[in-house]
């Protein structure tokens, strides 16, 4: 590895925060709950579709996202589609949760993580195919192996390196929607 990078796992630098059910226990609070339906095949949120439930007030106080978060899709998919999708989210905090099909993967050290690389480097696992030997299947649902997932290998560099490599992704991005624009 290059000077300065280290090896860790995901587990190692993030915290996984299980997603809501509907509340059965009054007090309860009408909240906006991501689902895996809004995630696009871009890897996006799409907040057109958004379900609104009631779910249980001290629940949603432990169970909201916060900007940055990454919500992970770890129930559904499909043969083609296996489940480990990540979106990042970067609203405001405590005004949505996710769903208790999805999970957050949360930053533990915001000094040594940037949210948007980490999202980054999950999206490259994704696309090269490595959540496909994460996943069980039961009753055509897909389920993630959470131990394999969270022990995904993350080399992770300084944090100015990481700021530059999405820096770098995102120019390039740029160029690309560019070019598909003018076709």
């Amino acid at each position: 590895m290059p000077e300065g990078w280290i090896n860790v796992t995901i587990k190692d630098v993030c915290e996984n925060i299980n997603g809501l059910w509907k509340g059965k226990k009054e007090p309860f609070v009408n909240v906006g709950v991501i689902r895996n339906t809004n995630f696009t095949k871009d890897f996006k949120l799409d907040y057109s579709n958004i379900e609104y439930i009631d779910v249980e007030e001290r629940a949603f106080a432990q169970r909201h996202l916060l900007n940055g978060d990454l919500i992970v899709e770890k129930s559904g998919g499909s043969d083609n589609n296996p489940v480990g999708r990540a979106v990042l989210y970067e609203g405001g905090n405590g005004v949505f949760s996710y769903s208790n099909f999805t999970m957050v993967l949360r930053i533990k050290y915001k000094e040594l993580v940037l949210s948007k690389f980490l999202y980054y480097y999950i999206l490259a696992k994704y696309k090269a195919g490595v959540m496909k030997s994460m996943q069980t299947q039961t009753t055509g649902l897909h389920n993630l192996i959470l131990d394999k997932y969270l022990a995904i290998p993350l080399y992770l560099p300084p944090y100015s390196e990481q700021e530059r490599i999405i820096n770098k992704i995102e120019d390039m991005f740029e160029k690309l929607d560019a070019i598909m624009e003018s076709l």
